[in-house]
């Protein structure tokens, strides 16, 4: 008996042994203390619309692994619509599926991850958001954080990164929930009880900091309505233009030039009231960028006249429409010694991923809206005529100068040139709007017939193109 007893213990002993390390590695990660290198260097990336189902597709997979790899970020930042939200078929596995394709490249490489959600998460009608964060949180390398009811939303929270040597918080992360639609179905924002959250997290680190606000990263997922303060607003038909939505819905725009670089494809969809989170930032002076998803092909950045940087990262998910090889990463990376001008530059799939695919079919929703394929084909049949009867004269734009490697212009939707949005190389509009001007009135000897003649395959691809966007957009995939 004294012999089995004996044994029984060591036994146990044994096991307790092998399983302490397993324990103490998830206790350490759930404790993971965020720090600058030895270098004074802090590198984060950003991913965006996942937004995929349990059977994700591969070329999104293979996309997050070669980013990692090549990229070797310290922290990951997901800014919501993790999963597609409803689908056919959906269960509660299968939702824990499809959030497993998204994690599983981090926790192969055992890189910390934080989470805040979209508009799409809480449409699923087999899991809550609360029950999608506890999925997240399930995973030894999740950072982020559920606070229950003591805030609106679900996942509003910081992260906050030490200095290299330990001895203060030198840089700090919000993640915010910007919920998903008010009562009248319109996108929502951030609630006031997040914003008083937020001032006082603010003020605990400014007081902590001998005063001085912490240089912060805020990210959501639906942007602030001063995003539009980047823009400018053209004329109908201007090449490039893209119509706003919500309050914006009337007008057209192009990136400004003078504020912001980067691709504006899709008019920005912020949150229809203006909930005053942004007059918050200025007040408390720590916002040194705000970063969103959301509207899959855009990837804009730019300063407000304010001094605040907003800026995009453009949708990764293959499940839904983006931006064909332009899907992308956003990357920061943080100097201790001088936190406040953080870098930022993109990783592209076409880049990265080059002979994997990725235009896809679904991509045309990309025009958004029946009305923007529409202005997508007069802009290509004026292009057309003023190519047959001569080109009316333009004023050269003033090219933004970038640190971000773009690359050279895409080719966009129908053909056109994506010049006005990429910022570079584009004109100005004519103070005439493009409506009122007459295409065959410049005295030219070409026969107008002719101009017609040519103009009806394009008139036939585009009423076709305008016919699947429209029906790919009730499809509501944003």
């Amino acid at each position: 008996m004294k012999k089995r007893i004996i044994a029984i213990v060591m036994a146990l002993s044994l096991l307790l042994a092998v399983m302490a390390p397993v324990a103490s590695a998830g206790a350490s990660r759930k404790d993971t203390v965020l720090q600058f290198h030895q270098d004074g260097k802090f590198k984060i990336m950003m991913i965006s619309d996942t937004q995929d189902t349990d059977k994700a597709d591969q070329r999104m997979i293979h996309f997050i692994e070669a980013s990692l790899d090549q990229e070797k970020p310290d922290l990951v930042v997901f800014t919501g619509d993790n999963i597609a939200g409803r689908w056919a078929g959906s269960t509660v596995e299968k939702v824990r599926t499809a959030i497993d394709k998204i994690i599983q490249p981090l926790v192969q490489r055992d890189i910390p991850f934080a989470v805040v959600f979209g508009n799409h998460d809480g449409e699923s009608r087999v899991t809550t958001k609360e029950d999608q964060m506890a999925m997240f949180m399930a995973y030894d390398n999740c950072l982020a954080i559920d606070e229950g009811e003591a805030l609106d939303g679900v996942g509003t929270y910081n992260l906050p990164i030490l200095s290299s040597d330990g001895s203060r918080v030198a840089f700090n992360i919000y993640m915010m929930d910007s919920n998903d639609y008010d009562a009248n179905g319109n996108y929502d924002g951030v609630h006031q009880n997040q914003i008083d959250w937020y001032e006082q997290t603010s003020n605990t680190l400014k007081a902590e900091n001998g005063g001085d606000p912490v240089p912060s990263l805020l990210f959501q997922h639906i942007p602030v309505p001063q995003i539009y303060s980047l823009l400018k607003q053209v004329p109908f038909g201007v090449m490039g233009s893209v119509r706003g939505s919500g309050r914006n819905s009337t007008k057209w725009y192009v990136i400004d030039e003078s504020k912001a670089e980067g691709v504006v494809k899709e008019g920005p969809c912020p949150s229809y009231d203006d909930h005053g989170q942004y007059d918050s930032w200025l007040r408390q002076g720590d916002i040194a960028g705000a970063f969103f998803g959301h509207d899959h092909t855009n990837n804009m950045v730019g300063k407000t006249d304010e001094g605040i940087t907003l800026g995009y990262n453009a949708g990764c998910s293959f499940h839904l429409y983006g931006d064909g090889l332009n899907r992308s990463m956003r990357m920061f990376v943080v100097d201790e010694n001088d936190a406040w001008n953080y870098d930022t530059y993109l990783v592209k799939y076409g880049d990265i991923m080059p002979d994997d695919g990725g235009c896809l079919l679904v991509d045309l929703i990309a025009v958004r809206t029946i009305d923007n394929a529409l202005l997508y084909g007069y802009q290509l049949i004026k292009q057309l005529f003023e190519g047959i009867t001569g080109s009316p004269e333009t004023e050269p734009s003033t090219a933004v100068s970038g640190t971000e490697p773009e690359g050279a212009p895409d080719t966009g939707p129908a053909g056109t040139s994506d010049m006005a949005q990429a910022g570079t190389g584009s004109t100005e509009p004519s103070d005439t709007p493009a409506t009122e001007r007459s295409e065959l009135s410049n005295g030219s000897a070409e026969n107008p017939a002719t101009g017609v003649s040519s103009a009806i395959p394009v008139l036939a691809l585009v009423s076709t193109s305008a016919a699947v966007a429209f029906v790919l957009t009730r499809k509501k995939a944003k």
